[in-house]
């Protein structure tokens, strides 16, 4: 079962828009949707563990943007959706990096939208491959969605993660192999990127975790291609 938060202090779009979320309920994915009035009353029942949150901007007390950014900071990775009547205000949401922004009152279109990019993430988690990588004394093993992006440098690899770089041993190509269902690929020889932690792409250069790294004339064209489906 999948459970979402709204969370909107004007009753009707609240309904609206929990009629609509429930409208891709299946048998074999349920949803079930609990609606809160204010951020503090969601912030209160956070441990409940949505699978996403959708916020609507305009509230009193703690606006949706705060709430969010709130969420953000106990979760790095719960889907947050922003609802408002100024699509204007969409531009705040990238702080707390929105999934998606809903604009009132709610179109289906837009919603089955934000449901395809939260049922994404959500399908993209749960096959988190685990890889174990032979290191100097031993194996360590990382999560596909720790990495940012792996480098080959000498005869060794470097695993750039989340929390750490460490050198392991293999190569790129049996990696990027094992990876082949996941967002990684490869804008060099050199490095294999996770897509999912690109910060930018300008020219022949794509930043990942703040680090500049090259992209070869001739992966480029692939690998802009393979990013730009996983943004959209």
């Amino acid at each position: 079962m999948l459970k979402f938060a709204i969370v909107d202090d004007k009753d009707g779009d609240a309904a609206l828009l929990k009629n609509s979320i429930a409208a891709f309920s299946t048998p074999d994915e349920p949803i079930a949707v609990d609606v809160y009035k204010g951020g503090l009353a969601l912030l209160d029942n956070a441990k409940k563990g949505y699978d996403a949150v959708f916020l609507d901007i305009d509230m009193p007390a703690m606006n949706g943007l705060e709430v969010g950014s709130v969420l953000r900071k106990n979760d790095k990775d719960i889907p947050l959706i922003f609802v408002t009547r100024y699509s204007s205000f969409a531009f705040y949401g990238y702080e707390v990096s929105a999934l998606d922004f809903l604009v009132k009152p709610v179109k289906e279109k837009d919603v089955s939208r934000a449901m395809d990019k939260i049922k994404e993430k959500i399908e993209h988690e749960r096959n988190d491959k685990k890889l174990v990588v032979r290191i100097k004394h031993g194996y360590k093993a990382v999560f596909a969605s720790a990495i940012l992006y792996i480098e080959v440098r000498a005869h060794s690899l470097f695993f750039h993660t989340v929390g750490e770089v460490f050198e392991g041993y293999g190569t790129l190509k049996d990696v990027e192999k094992e990876f082949e269902k996941q967002h990684f690929c490869r804008c060099s020889n050199s490095y294999l990127i996770n897509l999912d932690y690109i910060d930018s792409v300008v020219g022949d250069t794509v930043v990942v975790g703040g680090d500049s790294l090259a992209i070869s004339r001739t992966r480029k064209k692939d690998f802009i291609a393979e990013f730009l489906k996983v943004v959209k």
